[in-house]
């Protein structure tokens, strides 16, 4: 089988396409052909050696994707031969290959009908923004959720959860032409991070006052932004696009007695009770199938044309997924 392979941690010219043996099968495993799955920022960074996910080298890459299940070992009781499932981000990355041997945890049903790009994309985005919008507990019809890096895959699934529950969004992104892009999705207010951010956010919010903040981004930004929450509010870092610490002043942290969560989809989905996890992934999938979650897709390229997949991928001002497909 073919298998888009990582020979050392740096650059895209470390990957070859390669034609490997199919890996034994364990008891508790299944084998998945892949149909589809992205390129993600996770995806780069493992690639170049600044993501938590180290795998042994040579090692396959792709933290997510959709395909269906071929082989199921002798123990798995999760999924059956012939089903269309999600392969969830794990250890061991591996979708960028025509097929994978996955412990069955790391594999969910999916509807078969749905459109095999937009399910793959649905893995980690999609849930973790289900997740994030649950932080802190239930909320009313009416709140703000504000949120980082919302030009993002996540950010768009964020803002379309967030509509669908009666919430409004407000947005900060790092260019003017994201900020249309985004309140062309649907959000309520996006502005620009510049200098004149905080008057702009106050401007929008009023005398109201956030009890969430989601960011992707990192850096000041968020310090800016923890001066507009409510006390008790929950901040919550899921990413550092910007490369920079994540910051927020004692003054808010403390005073406003301010929750700060770290976020990682991979934590969750290795403790989480399997019966959470299939409710969780059967929702998202179902609101992926009726249209009311969808990602902007770039485009779609084969693995045999992975080095301008990967290329695409890294483009600056890129939107939309790129994703590799069958």
């Amino acid at each position: 089988m073919r298998s888009l392979r990582l020979h050392e941690f740096g650059t895209p010219g470390n990957l070859q396409l390669t034609h490997v043996e199919p890996g034994p099968l364990g008891p508790d495993e299944v084998r998945v052909a892949i149909e589809a799955a992205p390129i993600n920022p996770s995806d780069l960074m493992t690639l170049s050696g600044r993501y938590a996910v180290r795998p042994p080298l040579p090692s396959p890459l792709g933290g997510e994707g959709v395909g269906t299940v071929v082989e199921a070992g002798a123990d798995v009781t999760a999924v059956r031969t012939g089903d269309t499932v999600l392969v969830l981000p794990s250890p061991q990355p591996g979708t960028w290959q025509d097929e994978v041997v996955v412990p069955q945890r790391f594999v969910v049903r999916a509807d078969p009908a749905a459109d095999p790009v937009q399910l793959a994309t649905a893995g980690i985005n999609a849930a973790t923004a289900y997740l994030l919008l649950g932080f802190g507990g239930p909320r009313q019809p009416g709140d703000w959720v504000v949120q980082t890096a919302a030009n993002s895959g996540l950010g768009a699934f964020v803002i379309a959860l967030a509509k669908r529950a009666g919430l409004r969004t407000l947005n900060v992104v790092r260019r003017a032409d994201a900020a249309e892009r985004v309140l062309a999705l649907g959000g309520d207010v996006a502005v620009v991070s510049d200098d004149t951010l905080l008057d702009r956010v106050r401007d929008a919010l009023g005398s109201e006052r956030p009890n969430l903040l989601l960011d992707g981004v990192s850096g000041p930004v968020v310090n800016d932004l923890a001066a507009v929450l409510a006390p008790g509010a929950h901040v919550v870092n899921v990413s550092a696009l910007s490369g920079q610490p994540f910051v927020i002043s004692p003054l808010h942290l403390i005073f406003k007695n301010l929750t700060v969560h770290g976020f990682w989809l991979n934590n969750w989905i290795a403790t989480a009770d399997r019966a959470e996890i299939e409710r969780v992934y059967a929702e998202v999938t179902t609101l992926i199938a009726d249209g009311v979650l969808r990602t902007e897709i770039a485009a779609e390229y084969t693995l045999d044309d992975h080095a301008r997949a990967i290329e695409h991928a890294g483009a600056s001002g890129r939107t939309g997924k790129v994703v590799f497909r069958k």
